[in-house]
């Protein structure tokens, strides 16, 4: 076996492929992590893991195909999300791919080892069938299994139905059935369990490989055998035009969609597929993609599925089967971290709402998206139970989708529970099991919020430049009641047109219910124009987003002010819906800071690395 030797990336922070390498180059974009400006092209990236986004399968395609892959990447906790990116190379594009990244997984007290390594030397060799890696630090040889080449075994229990599918090769429910077996191997899965229904988080064009992987699947006779609805894709598909958008980029990105149509999806393109009418229920199996939907299904409505990565996504909707793993079982939706905010609320919440009697709801606006950021980072890859949010005077469904979607961002876990307010939360005797099950307890602080405010808004200076260029609305797509406020308060004391660029993106669900209600009518006349089939996540270039680079995008979403700094290279400013509203009144954001935020620590936090 010949070893060959490689520059190391080291980082104890986890990272999100999508959002944060750029497919293209191999460069580091997410501006909040600390290999940022790094390129992981023939390098060895040691990470914990990814986190985030689900679309890191679809980033690490794309790198493979490209030739900007990492060699290796060495991980704390096997991933995969990553891995499925190299097992669809492998399955669906392997006369074109010379060598696959060797991905494995070496435990928390292997990988801190290997901090401090500028060089490692890796090879690999096979023994008795096993693909083993060998990574060779300091003269010592670590032995790893390659998880992209897991032997099958009959660790997996296939039923007469599911043989039956396994019979012969070729089509597209074969190489469905091998791609899902092979992901369940690295879950040591032994089971699979039918699914009622399928969200597909990889419609976004982001490189020409998960376009040939679509269309692969439509020439092959693909067809989704559950009801199955698409994420958004990367343009409005009726207005993109109208909208300025690149003629290749739209032909590209409704080819993607097409094909997905042509596989018997629906025609939703939502990132909150929860506010479409056929949202799942308590205690239904489903197998979901996309980061904040995969958390608010399991969190707020209690159905089950892992996250799971772009690509896997329709294989299983092809299938109709996962694997029987993660939170799919009663075992593995307990929690293993409290996160306590009680003394939070009670000392800098509720005294902030209880002094400004003319809130309009801006300061807990706000909150959610913080705590959300905040508790993924603090939560350790753990599905944490969190304490005391059910103090506050209300917890509507909008404040859960925004934490939702900030906390899909920086944690691993695809659930949480929020004590007296989640469905597998509420009862005593089950919150006092859940308590009484978990070892560790991290108490959220007003620090940790200055500096999660710190981190989102990002864009903000020293200087006194308060200007605003866009104004983003709908990461996730609005939901109806969104859609009123933003209503109302652009209507208050009558019309008010809109001084800035005002863009809200939502489904075309909501959009239609926006329609019957007038909503619709009233926005357009301040100004404000509507994006559907697409989301923020999603819309990287101009002309909506801003020709100068130095524009400021003001946003009250904690996901997009998280990975938009990286996706636009534009300063990203966060502030409450109230916020953007003045912003797009005036052109200028006044305040962006929450009462309850001590000036003194968000003026003074810096980065973290």
């Amino acid at each position: 076996m010949q070893l060959h030797k490689h520059d190391v990336l080291y980082s104890e922070v986890s990272l999100s492929f999508w959002g944060g390498i750029d497919p293209s180059s191999g460069e580091v974009i997410d501006q909040t992590h600390p290999l940022h400006g790094e390129c992981v092209t023939d390098k060895i990236l040691c990470i914990p893991s990814g986190r985030g986004s689900c679309t890191g399968s679809q980033v690490m395609l794309e790198l493979i195909l490209n030739g900007k892959a990492p060699k290796a990447v060495i991980l704390r906790d096997a991933d995969a999300i990553l891995c499925t990116g190299g097992i669809i190379a492998d399955e669906f594009f392997n006369e074109e791919v010379d060598m696959l990244p060797y991905i494995v997984a070496v435990g928390g007290e292997v990988f801190a080892e290997l901090r401090g390594s500028h060089y490692l030397e890796v090879g690999h060799n096979n023994s008795n069938g096993q693909q083993i890696v060998t990574i060779r630090s300091k003269n010592k040889d670590i032995l790893a299994d390659d998880l992209l080449n897991l032997p099958l075994g009959d660790t997996l229990y296939l039923d007469e139905k599911e043989m039956d599918i396994d019979q012969g090769r070729g089509d597209a429910r074969n190489l469905a059935l091998s791609t899902i077996r092979r992901i369940a191997a690295i879950y040591s899965a032994t089971k699979m369990i039918p699914i009622k229904s399928a969200h597909i988080d990889g419609v976004t064009f982001i490189g020409q490989g998960g376009l040939r992987f679509a269309q692969k699947l439509v020439e092959l006779g693909g067809k989704v055998s559950v009801p199955t609805t698409l994420n958004s894709q990367s343009v409005d598909r009726r207005r993109w035009e109208m909208l300025g958008v690149d003629e290749k980029l739209a032909a590209n990105a409704n080819a993607v969609g097409d094909a997905y149509l042509s596989l018997g999806c629906e025609m939703s393109f939502t990132c909150a597929p929860y506010l479409l009418p056929s949202a799942p229920r308590l205690g239904d199996q489903i197998m979901w993609g996309e980061s904040n939907a995969v958390v608010y299904s399991n969190s707020v409505i209690g159905a089950r599925t892992e996250k799971y990565a772009d690509y896997f996504d329709i294989c299983a909707a092809i299938v109709g089967l996962v694997p029987e793993i993660g939170v799919h079982l009663d075992s593995q939706r307990q929690p293993g971290i409290i996160i306590d905010t009680t003394k939070l609320i009670e000392k800098h919440i509720l005294p902030s709402i209880v002094e400004d009697s003319s809130d309009d709801g801006t300061e807990l606006e706000s909150l959610f998206p913080l705590l959300g950021w905040t508790i993924g980072n603090l939560s350790s890859g753990k599905i944490p139970l969190i304490l005391g949010m059910d103090l506050l005077p209300i917890v509507s469904d909008d404040n859960l989708k925004s934490f939702c979607a900030a906390f899909g961002t920086t944690g691993k876990s695809p659930l949480f529970h929020m004590a007296k307010v989640t469905p597998e939360a509420v009862n005593d005797d089950i919150l006092k099991g859940m308590v009484d099950g978990c070892r560790d307890n991290v108490e959220v602080t007003i620090q940790d919020l200055s500096h999660a405010h710190a981190m989102l808004d990002s864009g903000k200076n020293n200087h006194s430049d308060s200007r605003v260029d866009l104004v983003a609305l709908g990461n996730p797509h609005l939901s109806i009641s969104e859609l009123k406020r933003l209503t109302d308060l652009l209507h208050q004391n009558g019309v008010n047109k809109v001084k800035v660029d005002v863009v809200a993106t939502l489904s075309r669900h909501v959009q239609s219910l926006g329609l019957e209600r007038g909503y619709i009518k009233k926005l357009e006349e301040c100004g404000v124009q509507l994006i559907n089939d697409t989301c923020w996540c999603m819309i990287c270039d101009p002309p909506i987003i801003p020709v100068e680079q130095n524009a400021r995008i003001l946003t009250n979403s904690g996901k997009y002010a998280h990975y938009g700094p990286g996706l636009t290279n534009r300063k990203i400013r966060f502030g409450s819906m109230f916020d953007c509203v003045q912003a797009a009144k005036t052109g200028e954001l006044r305040l962006s800071i929450p009462s309850w935020l001590p000036r003194k620590f968000a003026s003074t936090l810096k980065r973290i690395k």
